[in-house]
């Protein structure tokens, strides 16, 4: 296989040789993954979600700059309840930025004590109380971000009862987002998955060599199935030591790439929307 030429990108100096190390191997293995599908005439495509947004921060200023930088889409997963409109008046000028809808305000109703996982739409919930917020926050959404906002519903935590789901289902034009492979709920989705924190004890970047193992498991997947989107998750709240270093060099590379396709939340939900009608005979 041929390869290009490693794109160049300016390593911070106060970083240890170790980590420019894994920074330089993680450059070359995405680097070596995209030739692969441009030798071939084909593309990989790619999302990103950024979830928690509620206010205008420098954190979230610093997404925004990326994203505008890059031209690479973002789509922020707003929490309804606490939106504020500070936010839509940061988002008004922007060009490359979507709305979604992220839960209604971040609770968790799961019995952790149980051993249950935190959800908000979980199984502990009736269907009127569920579906009393999703209605409140669609229309708190759309009210406040007009065009910008698309019906495409994430999950506080990514886990969503099939109750839950039937509502959804009920809204007609809804898609769901959440962070697994498989979707087993009759309902157009896009999924993430890469997500560049680890979560537990001290939240952190992942790392270079745990972010190249990741992408690497999600290409070598892309070259039997290139039409599934490669799912970008970041918390621009909860971004540690690393985490702004890595999006720098992420998107500086697969920005200008000619086998990476950088795609809006609504384009691929409108995509799968399709899919999913052709898939279910009702086209």
């Amino acid at each position: 296989m041929t390869s290009s030429p490693a794109l160049t990108v300016e390593l911070n100096p106060t970083k240890d040789k170790a980590t420019d190390r894994d920074q330089e191997i993680f450059e070359q293995a995405l680097i070596q993954h995209l030739d692969w599908f441009a030798e071939r005439g084909r593309t990989v495509r790619f999302w990103w979600r950024d979830d928690d947004a509620v206010s205008p921060t420098p954190e979230l200023d610093e997404l925004i700059d990326f994203s505008e930088r890059f031209t690479i889409p973002l789509s922020l997963a707003v929490i309804p309840k606490f939106a504020t409109k500070a936010l839509a008046q940061r988002l008004a000028d922007t060009h490359t930025v979507q709305v979604l809808h992220h839960g209604w305000q971040h609770k968790n109703y799961q019995d952790k004590s149980c051993g249950e996982k935190a959800s908000e739409f979980g199984w502990r919930r009736t269907a009127l109380e569920m579906e009393k917020e999703l209605l409140e926050g669609k229309e708190v959404l759309q009210d406040l971000f007009a065009e910008r906002f698309v019906p495409l519903f994430v999950p506080p935590w990514n886990r969503i009862a099939p109750r839950a789901v039937q509502l959804l289902q009920q809204q007609g034009d809804y898609g769901l987002s959440a962070f697994t492979w498989i979707n087993h709920f009759r309902l157009p989705h896009l999924q993430s998955h890469v997500d560049i924190i680890k979560w537990k004890k001290n939240k952190r970047f992942i790392g270079w060599n745990a972010a190249r193992k990741r992408l690497d498991l999600q290409l070598c997947r892309r070259q039997t199935n290139a039409s599934e989107p490669i799912g970008l998750l970041t918390h621009h709240l909860d971004h540690g030591e690393g985490c702004s270093e890595f999006l720098e060099v992420f998107f500086k590379l697969t920005s200008v790439h000619p086998a990476a396709l950088w795609l809006s939340s609504l384009e691929l939900l409108e995509e799968a929307k399709r899919d999913f009608s052709q898939s279910s005979g009702l086209v």
